[in-house]
């Protein structure tokens, strides 16, 4: 079974097809070799896996350095601010009792007792 239709008309060129100069007929694409492909695609993974190292170690480290120090500074700001918060929440309660405890013991001494 191929992927012709019973009306194909060869004389059509299709995306497949090459002109060939100087020839009024069309002929077929040369297939690649398999082996030639895989060591292509073997090549170009190598190349490429260099580009990478090498972009890795160099530019894009900067890049991630100043990345981390500005989420960090974020991280560091927002925690301070948390704490911050937390602690002037807990200090609020506790200095009302110190400021009642301090009124109380001042009014004791005042009375002499």
């Amino acid at each position: 079974m191929t992927d012709k239709p019973e009306s194909f008309d060869s004389s059509i060129p299709v995306l497949t097809d090459v002109v060939v100069p100087g020839k009024p007929e069309y002929a077929r694409a040369p297939s690649a070799d398999e082996a030639a492909i895989e060591y292509d695609a073997q090549r170009i993974a190598e190349q490429l896996r260099g580009r990478f190292t090498s972009f890795l170690t160099g530019d894009a480290r900067a890049l991630i350095e100043d990345r981390c120090r500005e989420v960090l500074r974020e991280q560091s700001t927002q925690l301070v601010c948390a704490i911050t918060r937390e602690v002037a929440m807990a200090l609020e309660g506790r200095m009302s009792e110190w400021v009642r405890e301090a009124v109380e013991n001042e009014l004791r001494r005042q009375r002499g007792g």
